[in-house]
């Protein structure tokens, strides 16, 4: 496309500048969109080394979120440390509730689950209190919010 300037003056044609204007506008649409699109990407659950979510649990078919775990995160469920001779287990809570050992999981159908993070025993400590040397795995239930 050729610009075309008014009588030498300098001043473009208003064709010209509606094209302009235009191809601005669908510019600034196009980036919009596209980054508004990666931002509800970034906010989406995802799978990690110490989360998983419910697409993952799910295609275990496992029977319950112990049996999913002991296939996807199995290092969730083994001791960190020995007390005395005992070893020491994470402790689980669901929906921000104690729910016990990790034998508790087995009580838990993996359709109810959301959500499962395995928390460091400094993180536990923190957010809990003392008595998570073999961290925490916490379990957000789809109904439990």
């Amino acid at each position: 496309m050729s610009s075309r300037m008014n009588g030498g003056t300098g001043i473009m044609s208003s064709g010209f500048r509606s094209v302009l204007v235009l191809s601005s506008v669908l510019a600034g649409a196009a980036c919009g969109s596209a980054s508004q699109s990666a931002q509800i990407e970034e906010t989406a659950p995802r799978s990690s080394r110490n989360q998983l979510v419910a697409a993952n649990i799910m295609a275990t078919n496992a029977g319950s979120v112990y049996d999913a775990m002991q296939r996807l995160r199995p290092r969730w469920l083994r001791s960190r440390s020995t007390i005395g001779g005992d070893a020491v287990l994470p402790v689980v809570y669901v929906d921000g509730v104690r729910g016990g050992d990790i034998s508790f999981l087995q009580s838990i159908r993996i359709e109810e689950v959301e959500r499962a993070r395995f928390i460091n025993a400094r993180d536990a400590r923190t957010r809990w209190g003392t008595g998570h040397s073999g961290g925490a795995i916490e379990v957000t239930r789809k109904t439990g919010r």
